[in-house]
Protein backbone atom coordinates (compact mmCIF):
# COMPACT_ATOMS: atom_id res chain seq x y z
CA UNK A 1 0.00 0.00 0.00
CA UNK A 2 2.81 2.35 0.92
CA UNK A 3 4.55 1.51 -2.36
CA UNK A 4 1.42 2.45 -4.32
CA UNK A 5 1.16 5.75 -2.49
CA UNK A 6 4.79 6.51 -3.19
CA UNK A 7 4.40 5.71 -6.88
CA UNK A 8 1.34 7.95 -7.16
CA UNK A 9 3.21 10.73 -5.35
CA UNK A 10 6.16 10.48 -7.71
CA UNK A 11 3.76 10.57 -10.67
CA UNK A 12 2.18 13.78 -9.41
CA UNK A 13 5.59 15.34 -8.85
CA UNK A 14 6.68 14.37 -12.38
CA UNK A 15 3.50 15.87 -13.86
CA UNK A 16 3.99 19.16 -12.01
CA UNK A 17 7.64 19.31 -13.01
CA UNK A 18 6.69 18.58 -16.63
CA UNK A 19 4.19 21.43 -16.69
CA UNK A 20 6.75 23.70 -15.06
CA UNK A 21 9.35 22.90 -17.70
CA UNK A 22 6.76 23.52 -20.45
CA UNK A 23 5.87 26.88 -18.93
CA UNK A 24 9.53 27.87 -18.75
CA UNK A 25 10.34 26.69 -22.28
CA UNK A 26 7.14 27.73 -24.12
CA UNK A 27 5.23 30.22 -21.97
CA UNK A 28 3.12 31.45 -24.90
CA UNK A 29 1.84 27.95 -25.62
CA UNK A 30 0.15 27.78 -22.21
CA UNK A 31 -2.19 30.60 -23.16
CA UNK A 32 -4.24 28.12 -25.14
CA UNK A 33 -5.28 26.55 -21.86
CA UNK A 34 -7.25 29.69 -21.04
CA UNK A 35 -8.69 30.24 -24.52
CA UNK A 36 -8.12 29.78 -28.23
CA UNK A 37 -4.70 30.44 -29.71
CA UNK A 38 -3.18 30.33 -33.17
CA UNK A 39 0.32 29.27 -34.13
CA UNK A 40 2.68 31.95 -35.38
CA UNK A 41 5.57 29.48 -35.58
CA UNK A 42 6.01 25.87 -34.47
CA UNK A 43 6.86 27.11 -30.96
CA UNK A 44 5.08 30.48 -30.72
CA UNK A 45 1.34 30.75 -30.08
CA UNK A 46 -0.72 33.93 -29.99
CA UNK A 47 -4.04 34.34 -28.23
CA UNK A 48 -6.96 35.16 -30.48
CA UNK A 49 -7.95 38.82 -30.32
CA UNK A 50 -11.40 40.16 -29.55
CA UNK A 51 -12.90 42.88 -31.77
CA UNK A 52 -12.38 45.30 -28.90
CA UNK A 53 -8.62 45.10 -29.50
CA UNK A 54 -9.11 47.48 -32.45
CA UNK A 55 -7.76 47.63 -35.98
CA UNK A 56 -4.25 47.03 -37.23
CA UNK A 57 -3.73 43.74 -35.41
CA UNK A 58 -0.72 41.81 -36.73
CA UNK A 59 -0.94 38.60 -34.73
CA UNK A 60 -3.60 36.51 -33.06
CA UNK A 61 -5.76 36.81 -36.19
CA UNK A 62 -6.71 33.46 -37.67
CA UNK A 63 -6.27 32.86 -41.41
CA UNK A 64 -10.02 32.38 -41.69
CA UNK A 65 -9.88 36.08 -42.49
CA UNK A 66 -10.53 36.42 -46.25
CA UNK A 67 -7.72 35.21 -48.46
CA UNK A 68 -7.56 34.95 -52.24
CA UNK A 69 -6.16 32.07 -54.28
CA UNK A 70 -3.49 33.22 -56.77
CA UNK A 71 -3.28 29.88 -58.57
CA UNK A 72 -0.57 28.51 -56.29
CA UNK A 73 -1.17 29.77 -52.77
CA UNK A 74 -3.48 31.96 -50.72
CA UNK A 75 -2.76 35.68 -50.27
CA UNK A 76 -4.29 37.64 -47.44
CA UNK A 77 -6.97 40.00 -48.76
CA UNK A 78 -5.97 43.66 -48.52
CA UNK A 79 -8.01 46.49 -47.10
CA UNK A 80 -8.24 49.91 -48.80
CA UNK A 81 -5.03 50.84 -50.61
CA UNK A 82 -2.98 53.54 -48.92
CA UNK A 83 -1.36 54.58 -52.22
CA UNK A 84 -1.17 53.76 -55.93
CA UNK A 85 1.15 51.07 -57.25
CA UNK A 86 0.42 48.61 -54.43
CA UNK A 87 1.25 44.95 -54.95
CA UNK A 88 -1.32 43.03 -56.99
CA UNK A 89 -1.59 40.17 -54.48
CA UNK A 90 -4.62 39.93 -52.25
CA UNK A 91 -6.75 42.09 -54.55
CA UNK A 92 -10.26 40.71 -55.20
CA UNK A 93 -10.86 39.57 -58.77
CA UNK A 94 -14.04 41.62 -58.72
CA UNK A 95 -11.81 44.44 -59.89
CA UNK A 96 -12.88 45.39 -63.45
CA UNK A 97 -12.56 42.54 -65.94
CA UNK A 98 -13.42 42.47 -69.64
CA UNK A 99 -14.74 39.53 -71.68
CA UNK A 100 -12.58 38.61 -74.71
CA UNK A 101 -15.15 36.21 -76.19
CA UNK A 102 -13.94 33.20 -74.23
CA UNK A 103 -12.42 34.28 -70.90
CA UNK A 104 -12.07 37.34 -68.67
CA UNK A 105 -9.00 39.61 -68.76
CA UNK A 106 -8.11 42.10 -66.04
CA UNK A 107 -8.65 45.71 -67.15
CA UNK A 108 -5.36 47.49 -67.80
CA UNK A 109 -4.30 50.99 -66.80
CA UNK A 110 -2.13 53.29 -68.88
CA UNK A 111 1.56 52.39 -68.65
CA UNK A 112 4.65 52.19 -70.84
CA UNK A 113 4.20 48.43 -71.12
CA UNK A 114 0.49 48.48 -71.93
CA UNK A 115 0.69 51.40 -74.35
CA UNK A 116 3.40 49.76 -76.49
CA UNK A 117 1.93 46.27 -76.75
CA UNK A 118 0.83 45.21 -80.22
CA UNK A 119 -2.12 43.29 -78.81
CA UNK A 120 -3.52 44.66 -75.57
CA UNK A 121 -5.51 42.42 -73.25
CA UNK A 122 -7.99 44.03 -70.92
CA UNK A 123 -8.50 47.10 -73.13
CA UNK A 124 -12.14 48.08 -73.39
CA UNK A 125 -13.57 47.99 -76.90
CA UNK A 126 -15.13 51.41 -77.34
CA UNK A 127 -16.09 50.93 -80.97
CA UNK A 128 -19.73 50.01 -81.53
CA UNK A 129 -20.11 46.23 -81.48
CA UNK A 130 -22.50 46.07 -84.40
CA UNK A 131 -24.00 48.68 -86.72
CA UNK A 132 -26.74 48.98 -89.29
CA UNK A 133 -26.86 51.06 -92.44
CA UNK A 134 -29.84 52.45 -94.35
CA UNK A 135 -29.67 54.03 -97.80
CA UNK A 136 -31.97 55.26 -100.58
CA UNK A 137 -31.27 56.54 -104.11
CA UNK A 138 -34.63 57.05 -105.87
CA UNK A 139 -35.36 58.05 -109.44
CA UNK A 140 -34.96 61.64 -110.66
CA UNK A 141 -37.19 64.29 -109.11
CA UNK A 142 -38.16 61.94 -106.25
CA UNK A 143 -37.81 62.54 -102.54
CA UNK A 144 -34.97 60.46 -101.03
CA UNK A 145 -36.01 58.85 -97.76
CA UNK A 146 -34.87 55.80 -95.78
CA UNK A 147 -35.96 54.42 -92.40
CA UNK A 148 -34.66 52.00 -89.82
CA UNK A 149 -37.73 50.10 -88.62
CA UNK A 150 -38.71 50.12 -84.94
CA UNK A 151 -36.82 47.54 -82.91
CA UNK A 152 -39.65 46.61 -80.55
CA UNK A 153 -39.77 46.67 -76.76
CA UNK A 154 -37.30 49.12 -75.24
CA UNK A 155 -34.92 49.13 -78.23
CA UNK A 156 -33.71 52.60 -79.23
CA UNK A 157 -31.90 53.49 -82.45
CA UNK A 158 -28.82 55.72 -82.30
CA UNK A 159 -27.66 57.49 -85.48
CA UNK A 160 -23.87 57.82 -85.71
CA UNK A 161 -23.34 59.23 -89.23
CA UNK A 162 -25.27 60.55 -92.22
CA UNK A 163 -24.50 61.06 -95.91
CA UNK A 164 -26.58 63.03 -98.37
CA UNK A 165 -26.01 63.94 -102.01
CA UNK A 166 -27.88 66.20 -104.38
CA UNK A 167 -27.25 66.61 -108.13
CA UNK A 168 -28.98 68.46 -110.96
CA UNK A 169 -28.42 68.91 -114.69
CA UNK A 170 -29.44 72.54 -114.65
CA UNK A 171 -26.92 75.34 -114.28
CA UNK A 172 -29.46 77.55 -112.59
CA UNK A 173 -28.74 76.07 -109.16
CA UNK A 174 -31.24 74.51 -106.79
CA UNK A 175 -32.44 74.79 -103.24
CA UNK A 176 -32.57 75.45 -100.50
CA UNK A 177 -33.61 71.92 -99.52
CA UNK A 178 -33.86 70.48 -96.01
CA UNK A 179 -32.49 67.08 -94.95
CA UNK A 180 -34.21 65.87 -91.76
CA UNK A 181 -33.32 63.19 -89.26
CA UNK A 182 -36.61 62.07 -87.74
CA UNK A 183 -37.47 60.14 -84.60
CA UNK A 184 -40.23 58.19 -86.32
CA UNK A 185 -41.62 57.42 -89.76
CA UNK A 186 -41.09 59.40 -92.95
CA UNK A 187 -42.88 62.75 -92.97
CA UNK A 188 -44.30 62.21 -89.49
CA UNK A 189 -41.62 61.60 -86.87
CA UNK A 190 -40.26 64.36 -84.67
CA UNK A 191 -37.38 66.15 -86.41
CA UNK A 192 -34.26 65.63 -84.31
CA UNK A 193 -31.86 67.53 -86.55
CA UNK A 194 -31.96 69.39 -89.86
CA UNK A 195 -29.34 70.21 -92.51
CA UNK A 196 -29.78 72.46 -95.57
CA UNK A 197 -28.40 72.09 -99.09
CA UNK A 198 -28.36 75.06 -101.44
CA UNK A 199 -26.58 74.69 -104.80
CA UNK A 200 -25.18 77.85 -106.38
CA UNK A 201 -25.63 78.33 -110.11
CA UNK A 202 -22.08 77.21 -110.86
CA UNK A 203 -22.36 73.91 -108.94
CA UNK A 204 -24.20 70.85 -110.26
CA UNK A 205 -23.81 68.48 -107.31
CA UNK A 206 -22.95 68.37 -103.66
CA UNK A 207 -22.34 65.56 -101.13
CA UNK A 208 -21.78 65.74 -97.39
CA UNK A 209 -20.65 63.14 -94.84
CA UNK A 210 -21.24 63.87 -91.17
CA UNK A 211 -19.86 61.47 -88.55
CA UNK A 212 -19.42 61.52 -84.81
CA UNK A 213 -23.15 61.85 -84.21
CA UNK A 214 -24.90 60.22 -81.29
CA UNK A 215 -28.55 60.98 -81.90
CA UNK A 216 -30.74 58.66 -79.83
CA UNK A 217 -34.37 58.00 -80.74
CA UNK A 218 -37.32 56.88 -78.68
CA UNK A 219 -38.00 53.29 -77.60
CA UNK A 220 -39.68 51.04 -80.16
CA UNK A 221 -39.68 53.84 -82.74
CA UNK A 222 -38.42 53.97 -86.31
CA UNK A 223 -35.69 56.42 -87.31
CA UNK A 224 -35.73 58.19 -90.69
CA UNK A 225 -33.33 60.28 -92.76
CA UNK A 226 -34.87 62.10 -95.71
CA UNK A 227 -34.98 65.12 -97.92
CA UNK A 228 -38.01 67.24 -97.08
CA UNK A 229 -39.14 67.15 -100.74
CA UNK A 230 -38.10 66.19 -104.24
CA UNK A 231 -35.49 68.45 -105.81
CA UNK A 232 -37.27 69.26 -109.07
CA UNK A 233 -36.87 68.23 -112.70
CA UNK A 234 -33.53 66.68 -113.72
CA UNK A 235 -32.42 66.38 -110.05
CA UNK A 236 -31.37 63.33 -108.02
CA UNK A 237 -31.21 62.95 -104.25
CA UNK A 238 -29.62 60.24 -102.13
CA UNK A 239 -29.51 59.68 -98.36
CA UNK A 240 -27.69 57.16 -96.17
CA UNK A 241 -27.19 56.86 -92.45
CA UNK A 242 -25.59 54.40 -90.04
CA UNK A 243 -26.16 53.66 -86.39
CA UNK A 244 -26.60 51.05 -83.70
CA UNK A 245 -29.43 50.01 -81.43
CA UNK A 246 -29.49 49.75 -77.66
CA UNK A 247 -31.55 47.03 -75.91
Amino acid sequence: MNTLKKSFGWLCIATILGLGVTMLAYPAAITQLAGLAVAQTSTQWNSLKDMAQGDGQQNGVMLISPCLWNGTSCDRQRSGLAADGAAATGVPSQAPALFNGATLDRARSASATNNTQTTVLGAQQVAVLSTWSQTNTPAANTQATTSKAAGGGTVRHVATSITWCFATDTLAGAGPLNINLRDGATGAGTIMRTWIVDLPAVENSQCRDLSGLNMTGSANTAMTLEFAAAGGAASVETVSFTGYSTP
